[in-house]
């Protein structure tokens, strides 16, 4: 419904007159300017009326200037005040070079991040985004960028456009409780077995996407547990009408001292991240080897009150033998069991797909 993007806003705003001898009612606003918009919404007038009249007031400059109102009987009355203000509110809708450049990024790299009712409104702007782009000098730059943050060419392939009405749907539904704060029930498909096949009643803290994979980080209510959820894996959504849980960041997230030796190479990749605002490194007497000394945020693992190290030795995995970790140790200890694991994979005869099985369980210590 074009009623619910810019577009439909950027009408509003062309459509009011300069000066107060071209004011007029949002009465007269729909049915002489807007009838396009208001036939092809569907929408009853009075609802059509409402949804113009909040963008109209959204607009509103109270010092006097920009779009004003003024009261004539029982109506108020529209205009802008200069052409210039009006050309500036205007330009506020055109799609530039540089702005199509970004949309076309975001729609490339980072649609899983915007809710799907957001993603729907903006179907206009991809849209002009795309036509700006195809006779501009700009795409070659898109065409020479690759955003590969987990060192290879992968993104996700959680979709707007191809995900199915249900999928969209549960998505949808997803994002509405985390940002209204509500609770809500699902089953989930877990690899762990004491979430796996029953209902879980969650309060959802915050959306995250972590290695390729949207997330709910959401409070457990029957287990008292905060974990990440991915969404793709929730289903049979309903609304729950317990009492939503607020849950600190201190009660899920432990910072924790890391000390590690590294190779120089390491060393620059770190600094190329935020990871270094907070870390020190300290040539050592090995050529090309560094102390590297920081402090990170780990979660709190969901079966056991400790920090859970998965994520941060997944992340320091990828630099192989060219990081030894040296504490904390709960973190020393995975790094190490994964180490040997991988030796008897690689080098003892013994059956691979029985490490590979046990892996998981392993990781948790269940």
């Amino acid at each position: 419904m074009k009623s619910s993007n810019s577009e439909f806003r950027n009408a509003i705003v062309r459509s009011i007159g300069v000066g107060e001898d071209k004011a007029i009612k949002i009465k007269d606003l729909i049915e002489n300017r807007l009838s396009s918009f208001r036939k092809e919404s569907q929408d009853s007038f009075d609802s059509f009326k409402k949804n113009a009249s909040r963008i109209i007031t959204s607009i509103l400059d109270d010092e006097g200037e920009g779009l004003c109102r003024v009261k004539k009987g029982n109506a108020y009355w529209y205009y802008w005040t200069s052409q210039k203000d009006k050309d500036d509110a205007v330009e506020q809708f055109e799609m530039s070079e540089e702005r199509a450049f970004a949309f076309a990024f975001i729609k490339e790299y980072l649609p899983e991040l915007i809710p799907p009712h957001i993603f729907s409104a903006l179907q206009t702007e991809f849209k002009r985004a795309e036509e700006v782009l195809d006779h501009s000098e700009l795409t070659k730059y898109l065409s020479k960028i690759d955003f590969n943050p987990m060192g290879y060419d992968m993104h996700s392939v959680l979709d707007h456009e191809s995900a199915t009405i249900e999928e969209r749907k549960a998505w949808q539904f997803v994002f509405d409780c985390t940002f209204e704060e509500q609770c809500f029930s699902a089953n989930y498909q877990s690899i762990h077995k004491s979430f796996d096949a029953k209902e879980l009643i969650l309060s959802p803290q915050r959306i995250v996407l972590l290695n390729q994979h949207l997330k709910v980080l959401a409070h457990e209510h029957n287990t008292n547990t905060t974990r990440y959820f991915e969404i793709g894996k929730l289903h049979d959504l309903t609304a729950s009408k317990e009492q939503f849980i607020e849950v600190k960041k201190t009660e899920y997230e432990t910072r924790e001292k890391i000390s590690a030796i590294c190779h120089t190479w390491v060393k620059s990749n770190f600094e190329a991240t935020s990871i270094a605002d907070k870390a020190t490194f300290t040539k050592l007497k090995t050529d090309d080897c560094w102390l590297i000394e920081m402090e990170l945020s780990f979660p709190i693992h969901f079966n056991r009150k400790e920090p859970d190290p998965f994520f941060i030795a997944n992340y320091l995995s990828g630099f192989s033998d060219s990081i030894v970790v040296l504490g904390p140790e709960f973190l020393r200890r995975e790094m190490l069991r994964r180490a040997g694991s991988l030796v008897q994979a690689y080098t003892v005869q013994t059956n691979s797909e029985l490490i590979v099985s046990a892996s998981p369980k392993a990781m948790t210590r269940n």
